[in-house]
């Protein structure tokens, strides 16, 4: 897949990349001993609104994270431009109402990550009297 990144990254960027750039993208997915690529394939279904099959995509993406966190791993959940590249997407052969959803990469994690800002969640809910 390195070498389609680096494909990608020659002929879909408006100015030509620098050596270091391909070389970036060549160990893209070298970052992670995995990485696992969802894909959302939207289909006509009744019970089944596009929006919602869209957001079950997602849902794979986090309970996969999820799940893997809970048995030790690391994961990061990325999309990034390669997500979105016309070669990347025909490379994986994605059919046109398919999308990528992320990227998850998986490891075992080299360190724990720093402890980021969490929103106070008293203000982020809002009761409904019923």
């Amino acid at each position: 897949m390195g070498e389609v990144f680096a494909k990608a990254c020659e002929t879909e960027e408006s100015q030509p990349p620098s050596h270091v750039r391909l070389e970036l993208e060549r160990g893209r997915f070298l970052r992670a001993p995995l990485v696992v690529a969802v894909v959302s394939s939207i289909k006509p279904r009744p019970g089944a609104p596009e929006w919602e099959q869209i957001l079950s995509a997602a849902a794979v993406c986090f309970n996969t994270c999820l799940a893997a966190n809970a048995l030790g791993f690391g994961t990061s959940w990325i999309t990034e431009w390669i997500a979105y590249s016309k070669t990347v997407r025909e490379a994986l052969g994605l059919k046109e109402s398919e999308r990528i959803a992320g990227f998850i990469y998986m490891g075992q994690p080299m360190e724990k990550p720093d402890e980021r800002e969490r929103p106070i969640v008293d203000a982020l809910i809002t009761e409904w009297p019923a």
